[in-house]
């Protein structure tokens, strides 16, 4: 905030909202102040060469002529990863203080959006652990507990569902209100190895990015490595070890929403504190780099020292600079790859095997489908709803159902979100013997799997009359009261929130044993003395069905007791499955406790305790 008051209107702060621990999630907007007062208009520019459909190619060039390359950068997503938080405020001062030909450039013909710090929560977390011990036989070691509230290290694997605060507005950046020609996202490796890694990625290739994708990453990736080598700056590699076939996370799914995603990679200091690496325990052995030594993707090894904060922060610094430096010298070869990749990408898309994914709305769980379908709206994913019945394929689709179409820019993110996948089995992916190369969690990310949600693929397009989606679907439940009072379909995974919610105000429930004229198995039967507010606000905020229940169903269920639930928390760097599974108990209102080490050790758990 301070430096956008000095900034003479080139440097702008947004404040996003609130992180999940309540700190403020920041996007730095940094560009000429000429720039600045025509932000609005080189937005909408740009969201409209990333999806040109239906306008002419006369129109697009002379929207191109008069947009700027939009490049985000996003630092230290993985708290203990400090270097690019370190590094932000050094890069901004640089392009607010620099009067040089090259700085103005870039302020001129770029708009750089910078997320100082992608966890604001685990930054702090890191640094008051860090200062704490400073000075002690502890200095320098990682926290022991997660460095984000719920998700930890999985952050980054958060870019696809987007469950998190910080996620959910980094998305906003990347995938709708913006959508930069070019991702740059910073992270740190292991200490014994390369200094840094810069892209290109390795093989193999997750398929179906346009390719100027991945050249673009080359393009870039090669000029940050041409800039390090000029300042004398060794132990950088490309093309090593980081495979183009990558989890969806926010540097690995953005090849697929056309922007060049990238990450950088750096060798780690134990936090701030310097680290001695003796040239023997230099190693390789990894993808693309069998051992510590020259080649043509590593031309100068460094040769082992003392490695310091500061060694991070010079190549960092190095490669946001090049990214900039490269987008800015050549912005109308950036801004009209932008168009081509969305538009070839349309047309591959409608020339593909499967043209569509339609998505019933008559399935196992509607709402969960319905919260599928508000995923793929967050990644900019055009989705259409059907206003009548239909039949497709000799399948019939109720009305409500979704299609999502592959005839769209996004059509690479369709297709790795919903489409079958299998992780390539090639000499890529296994070493010389035939032994499988352990990939990181990257084979498949086919959300509807993983959230029981049918998606059927057709080979034809859908014509039946459809509205495009402008905004989240928030379907709301009807109430309809009966004599004993409501039931509730107990295959909806939103139902055990509404009985949560229900539970919570002292609402006597019961759940089916065993299947009685309407009522299954599983479903829940909520009193009739349940206040009608109550009831009208759980159906309104869950979206469940509140139907009506004529007969008695006592003899056919049982009460609904709630499980006294604990979590425990280990003490050693945190844990995600503890902390997704808090997450996912807090979304669906379970009530739990924490336990540690000593009240474990202290036993008679039986008397608190139910579930643990």
């Amino acid at each position: 905030q301070q430096v956008e008051k000095e900034s003479d209107g080139r440097a702008k702060v947004v404040n996003m909202g609130p992180t999940e621990m309540g700190n403020p999630f920041l996007l730095v907007i940094i560009t000429s102040a000429a720039n600045q007062k025509n932000l609005e208009q080189l937005r909408q520019n740009n969201l409209k060469l990333a999806d040109p459909r239906g306008l002419p190619e006369a129109e697009i060039k002379k929207i191109a002529a008069a947009s700027k390359p939009i490049v985000c950068m996003t630092m230290s997503m993985h708290a203990t990863e400090i270097g690019g938080a370190q590094m932000a405020p050094e890069l901004v001062y640089d392009l607010l203080a620099r009067k040089d030909a090259e700085t103005q450039r870039i302020l001129d013909n770029v708009v750089l959006l910078l997320i100082p710090s992608f966890n604001p929560d685990g930054e702090i977390m890191v640094t008051d652990w860090y200062n704490k011990y400073l000075g002690t036989e502890y200095e320098g070691s990682n926290l022991p507990w997660l460095y984000n509230k719920y998700v930890g290290h999985d952050n980054n694997r958060d870019a696809l569902t987007m469950n998190t605060k910080e996620s959910q507005y980094a998305g906003k950046v990347l995938f709708t209100d913006w959508k930069p020609e070019a991702y740059f996202d910073f992270h740190h490796m292991g200490s014994y190895g390369a200094r840094i890694f810069y892209p290109p990625y390795a093989e193999p290739v997750r398929p179906l990015a346009d390719p100027l994708v991945w050249r673009e990453e080359a393009w870039y990736g090669g000029q940050m490595a041409n800039k390090a080598e000029e300042a004398g700056l060794s132990g950088v590699m490309n093309n090593v070890r980081y495979s183009g076939w990558g989890h969806m996370g926010f540097h690995w799914i953005t090849p697929f929403h056309n922007i060049a995603g990238m990450l950088t990679e750096s060798a780690s200091a134990s936090l701030a504190t310097p680290l001695t690496v003796p040239a023997d325990r230099l190693q390789g052995g990894t993808r693309g780099l069998p051992k510590y030594e020259e080649q043509t993707t590593f031309p100068n090894p460094w040769p082992g020292g003392v490695w310091h904060l500061r060694d991070i922060v010079d190549r960092q610094k190095v490669s946001a600079w090049a990214a900039l430096d490269l987008a800015a010298r050549n912005k109308e070869t950036v801004l009209e790859n932008a168009y081509l990749k969305a538009s070839r990408q349309t047309a591959r898309g409608a020339e593909g095997k499967v043209k569509a994914y339609v998505i019933p709305i008559n399935q196992h769980d509607p709402l969960t489908a319905t919260r599928l379908v508000n995923k793929l709206l967050g990644q900019g994913v055009d989705v259409h709803r059907v206003a009548e019945a239909f039949t497709h394929e000799e399948k019939s689709y109720a009305a409500g159902s979704y299609v999502v179409s592959m005839a769209q820019p996004k059509m690479g993110v369709v297709r790795w979100l919903l489409g079958q996948t299998f992780y390539p089995d090639n000499t890529y992916t296994r070493e010389a013997n035939g032994t499988p190369i352990r990939p990181y969690d990257m084979s498949t990310d086919t959300m509807n799997e993983f959230m029981g949600v049918t998606a059927d693929p057709v080979g034809t397009p859908v014509t039946a009359p459809m509205t495009l989606l402008a905004g989240l679907v928030a379907p709301a439940g009807t109430v309809a009261k009966g004599s004993n009072g409501y039931l509730l379909d107990g295959r909806l995974n939103d139902a055990l929130h509404a009985v949560n919610l229900l539970l919570d105000k002292n609402v006597a429930v019961r759940r089916v044993d065993r299947p009685s004229g309407a009522a299954r198995a599983g479903d829940f039967v909520v009193d009739a003395a349940a206040a009608d507010a109550l009831v009208t606000s759980t159906a309104r905020s869950t979206g469940v069905d509140f139907a009506a229940l004529s007969a008695d169903l006592s003899a056919a269920s049982h009460a609904v007791k709630r499980q006294r639930i604990a979590m425990y928390e280990r003490y050693g760097g945190g844990n995600s499955d503890q902390g997704w599974t808090q997450f996912t108990l807090e979304q669906w209102g379970f009530p739990y406790h924490d336990i540690k080490d000593a009240e474990l050790k202290a036993g008679n758990l039986n008397a608190k305790y139910d579930v643990i």
